[in-house]
């Protein structure tokens, strides 16, 4: 569940009043104003200033994620430099390995129509192509007649640009700067990114990501691989996180010390879903062996 915010003592009631019970399932609170707060919930910064985007680097390093409030930054830079300061904070977001959020306006007119214009269609499109994590609708499904359509349309117009974007262009180049911060962490990341690279190439179906943290998850989500990424957590809180993220789907898991256990009790749940099939070709890596295995499901 995500919130928006826009000053302190909105935060305050909300931290107050819904974040204090966790039954409520918060995840992230996406705020204008950032401020430190004592509770395990992500903050996602909104880029809506000519300020923000003086600072996006710092900003973007200093919170979990960040959204690009279209309407609000239209009304502080000139309206043609919106669509390349979307750009440069998805990039950025990516470089930083940290979600972004496209919002405000994507299908504005189905709060009074129950179709799209074809301006906004190509306006989700781009987004998409942009490789968002996330887009977001507001004012259609806060207050729109046609919520539920508006969000088809959202769904299907990704889904189809997703699938042109694996058909089209395959093999994105990966050119993306190392973020880690400690030995462990840059082993972590030249085995997601050896695995991406490797699913691509050799057209597996499926990456498997076992990890404690979610770490690892998001490294493999922003590779952008060809192929779905199952991640699976022991936490609750993570494998909500882990939702946000491109590509990932997660599922809670209780691991086992052994790791052929791990992967026979995957294997069967995704089955039973239809999610997977025997003989189709996976790759596997985790955070806890710091390993990377390609195998077929039995």
């Amino acid at each position: 569940m995500v919130f928006r915010v826009g000053n302190w003592w909105s935060v305050k009631f909300w931290m107050d009043w819904w974040c204090g019970d966790e039954s409520l399932g918060v995840v992230f609170l996406a705020l204008s104003l950032i401020a430190l707060l004592k509770v395990d919930i992500a903050v996602i910064a909104k880029i809506e200033s000519i300020d923000s985007l003086k600072n996006l680097e710092e900003i973007i390093q200093a919170s979990d994620g960040a959204m690009v409030a279209r309407g609000d930054l239209g009304a502080q830079i000139p309206l043609e430099q919106v669509p390349s300061a979307q750009q440069r904070i998805v990039q950025q977001c990516r470089h930083l390995n940290k979600p972004v959020i496209v919002a405000s306006q994507l299908l504005e007119s189905m709060i009074e129509y129950p179709t799209p214009t074809r301006a906004e269609v190509a306006d989700v499109s781009e987004a998409v192509r942009q490789r968002a994590d996330a887009l977001m609708l507001s004012g259609e499904s806060a207050m729109g007649l046609f919520p539920e359509k508006a969000l088809a349309v959202l769904r299907s117009v990704s889904v189809r640009i997703e699938k042109w974007w694996r058909e089209e262009k395959r093999h994105e180049a990966m050119e993306l700067p190392d973020t880690a911060s400690s030995f462990s962490d840059s082993i972590s990341e030249q085995i997601c990114n050896s695995a991406a690279k490797m699913a691509n190439n050799l057209a597996v179906d499926a990456l498997f990501v076992y990890t404690k943290t979610g770490h690892m998850a998001s490294l493999l989500s922003r590779c952008r691989p060809d192929c779905p990424i199952f991640a699976f957590t022991s936490t609750i809180s993570v494998r909500r996180r882990l939702n946000l993220q491109w590509g990932l789907i997660p599922f809670r898991l209780s691991f086992s010390d052994d790791m052929e256990s791990n992967l026979n009790r995957t294997f069967s749940l995704l089955k039973a879903r239809g999610m997977i099939k025997s003989g189709d070709l996976v790759i596997a890596v985790s955070d806890m062996l710091q390993s990377i295995q390609v195998m077929n499901v039995p």
